[in-house]
């Protein structure tokens, strides 16, 4: 309570800040475009971080047009823009004790005090609930506030304990002194460029401790601390910290889950930048590319969700200008030219990559399996967060789950094959664009003529999801449904029980909600076959072999029928089960 009401009597003693309205185009040099338009323009393009700009001295810090909304530029820009006045023109910094107000020289003479900062310090490191405490932003706000109206007066008296706290590895220590430097970092806003690179000299060794000494309880705290530090801010006011979380973040240096510790920390503070950043997004992508063969699952897991975040920006909407970002089709494409050792193989595609500690051989094919796990994870990111659905060099990818996806639901399956189901889930319920209809639709029929009844069985289950998910896109093209109705037929007759089974439920629920009709020629078709005579059941022989992929170690219930001898009588009977 008492933090709390510190914190709410600081921000009413906070000062306003004077603003001084700007033309971007002017800034900019370029024109105000004629229409609208989203996106990375001309006339934004001074707000992007660049390395070779960077305001680093005082002459091109105080002389650097600041903008700290993020979201100003992207779409369009303010009717009147104003920013913060130079530093002339705004309250004086670094105030006498005589020049402070009567309750401004109460907290001024407490956050002195050497001993009441020694045991407050101690207070706010006392753990309260064990495993339930979390970043408080109560306590953000009081040390936010303390540096935005006081300056770095109090500096000096905390610099030994943040030190302390960060050589210190215990969840609530390192929790306190996460809280302190967010708050410190964004209490900067205001100081003079001497005073933030200073402040930064001692920021800078304090993080590198912080992030080597990070555990399974404080991960959490430290993502949260750099995400706040970098909300709503101008990453070129903020270049001392992203240089420094792009220093090796895949480094090995304490192992897997430092690493990935590493990626999550600086995922939070580049999230924040959004549009702002593509030259860090693309060194990033550049360093992670040839690390994305990575034998430790919580380092792909990680390696996913930061990729998600890196074309988060790709977007393909009317009105949009091409993203400076990095583009998820130049990636894919890549990808795909790596895969191909996989794509190109006619066997069954085993998980033989040791996980954790084993390393197993470096061959192209172990090179490939690695990739397409962390490609995976990827995925199954992007299908919640993205912006965007996939790619046309994203759907080139799904010959190959076809032929990994299990068909049963056990989950004693591997890592590979439960991926591999879980990602043509989440795929197939992505929306369509009409002109990758086509692709996919080619892409089901190549299948459908595998060697392996596990591929022609899961297409069917991802027909069914992607036509119900994209009904209106297809009954729009006529085309398509004809060509659906095609592929489900041709697997009603399919060698494999199983797949046949699965043709008919499918075939039943398009029929229901009418995306299929029964008519003449189809009704005419079924009674065709049920005319036609089947050859004699004969043995097969002991080295035959059935389909590339193994049912587990279960008997097969179509390996005593011959090829081909399917009973159109048992279609009928499947569609009967699934009547209205």
């Amino acid at each position: 309570v008492a933090i709390s009401a510190v914190a709410g009597i600081l921000k009413q003693l906070k000062r306003t800040h004077k603003k001084v309205p700007v033309c971007p185009y002017e800034i900019s040099g370029n024109p105000k475009p004629s229409s609208i338009q989203a996106g990375d323009r001309p006339d934004n393009q001074w707000l992007h971080y660049d390395s070779q700009s960077l305001p680093k001295t005082k002459e091109a810090w105080e002389s650097c047009c600041f903008v700290e909304k993020t979201h100003w530029g992207y779409y369009t820009w303010p009717q009147t823009m104003t920013v913060y006045a130079p530093v002339e023109h705004q309250p004086k910094l670094g105030r006498r004790r005589d020049e402070l107000t009567e309750a401004e020289q109460i907290i001024y003479d407490h956050f002195s005090d050497p001993k009441f900062v020694e045991q407050l310090i101690k207070f706010l490191s006392l753990e309260d609930r064990k495993g339930k405490d979390k970043f408080n932003p109560r306590r953000f706000c009081l040390f936010k506030g303390l540096f935005r109206n006081f300056d770095d007066a109090f500096l000096p008296v905390l610099q030994p304990h943040l030190e302390q706290l960060v050589a210190d590895s215990h969840e609530s220590t390192q929790r306190c002194v996460a809280e302190i430097i967010a708050g410190l970092i964004r209490g900067s806003k205001h100081w003079t460029f001497e005073k933030v690179e200073k402040l930064w000299k001692l920021l800078c060794p304090l993080l590198r401790t912080a992030l080597s000494n990070i555990t399974v309880e404080t991960y959490n705290d430290w993502g949260t601390c750099i995400a706040t530090s970098c909300e709503s801010r101008d990453p070129r006011k903020l270049h001392w910290l992203f240089e420094l979380l792009l220093e090796s973040p895949l480094s090995g240096e304490g192992g897997s889950f430092v690493d990935a510790c590493r990626l999550y920390v600086l995922q939070g503070g580049l999230a924040q930048q959004e549009w702002r950043v593509p030259e860090l997004l693309h060194r990033l992508l550049k360093y992670l590319e040839p690390k994305l063969t990575q034998v430790y699952k919580n380092v792909r897991e990680r390696i996913g969700s930061v990729l998600t975040y890196i074309f988060m920006i790709d977007v393909s909407l009317p009105n949009t200008a091409a993203t400076k970002s990095p583009r998820v089709h130049e990636f894919t494409a890549r990808i795909l030219e790596n895969l191909k050792p996989l794509m190109e193989a006619d066997e069954e595609i085993q998980n033989h990559v040791m996980e954790e500690n084993g390393v197993g051989e470096q061959d192209e094919r172990t090179q490939g399996i690695k990739l397409l796990k962390t490609i995976l994870k990827w995925l199954m990111a992007s299908a919640g967060r993205s912006f965007s659905t996939a790619v046309t060099e994203q759907l080139q990818l799904l010959p190959l789950f076809f032929k990994i996806a299990p068909v049963e639901n056990d989950n004693s399956y591997d890592e590979l094959k439960r991926d591999a189901k879980m990602c043509l889930s989440l795929m197939s319920q992505g929306l369509l664009y009409p002109q990758q209809v086509p692709l996919v639709l080619q892409v089901l029929k190549q299948t459908a003529r595998s060697n392996s009844w596990h591929a022609r069985y899961t297409i069917l289950t991802y027909l069914q999801t992607m036509v119900f998910y994209n009904l209106f896109i297809f009954l729009n093209n006529e085309e398509a449904v004809n060509d659906i109705r095609w592929l489900v037929i041709k697997l009603l007759e399919d060698e494999q029980l199983e797949v046949r089974e699965m043709a008919a439920t499918t075939l039943s629920g398009l029929l229901q909600c009418n995306f299929l009709t029964m008519d003449g020629p189809m009704q005419t078709h079924f009674e065709q076959l049920c005319k036609m005579r089947l050859p004699k059941k004969r043995k097969r022989d002991l080295g035959s072999v059935v389909d590339t992929i193994p049912s587990g170690g279960k008997k097969i219930a179509s390996e005593t029928k011959p090829m081909h001898a399917c009973c159109p009588s048992k279609c009928f009977s499947f569609l009967s089960i699934h009547k209205p």
